[in-house]
């Protein structure tokens, strides 16, 4: 892998994650309605609990990361009690947050922000991938907020706004 402060030095803090998709790591678990399960197990249709209930999954996109591509590996617990085990997200998926980091950093109660945006260096760090590695992104047919491993992550469907 390479160094972590040469990655942060070619990023600004707005670009972290521009490039990367809005996909999870295999083996994060979702939270369904028959409870929390791998993303690798999980077929559209299936029911997932989000912030505005229980919605099904119209498509799982699998999404190829290639070797180099920035991800964000965040500790357990290093967001207020979350995430449940030590995991990692493409820098670029979108996480809600609600702690004094979002009115610290925002001036906000809550924020949906890239998770490369929370990167401090020591619980929550930027690296890259040093091999590929195939992502799941989940689509709800419209933007949702779902649960893994105890994040709020925001789906990969884009937010359409009319004219």
């Amino acid at each position: 892998m390479i160094e972590m402060i040469s990655i942060a030095a070619q990023l600004r803090a707005d670009d972290m994650g521009a490039g990367t998709p809005m996909a999870i790591a295999p083996g994060t678990c979702v939270l369904t309605l028959d409870g929390a399960l791998p993303v690798d197990h999980l077929y559209p249709g299936d029911r997932l609990v989000t912030r505005h209930g229980a919605r099904r999954i119209e498509a799982i996109d699998r999404v190829t990361l290639a070797a180099g591509t920035a991800i964000v590996s965040i500790a357990q617990n290093a967001l207020g009690g979350r995430p449940e085990r030590d995991l990692w997200l493409p820098a670029g998926q979108r996480i809600v947050i609600r702690d004094w980091r979002a009115k610290a950093l925002y001036g906000q109660a809550q924020v949906c922000i890239a998770v490369g945006q929370l990167v401090d260096g020591e619980y929550i760090r930027l690296s890259e991938l040093p091999a590929e590695v195939m992502a799941y992104a989940l689509r709800f047919g419209r933007p949702e907020v779902f649960y893994a491993d105890g994040l709020e992550l925001a789906s990969a469907d884009r937010l359409t706004i009319p004219a």
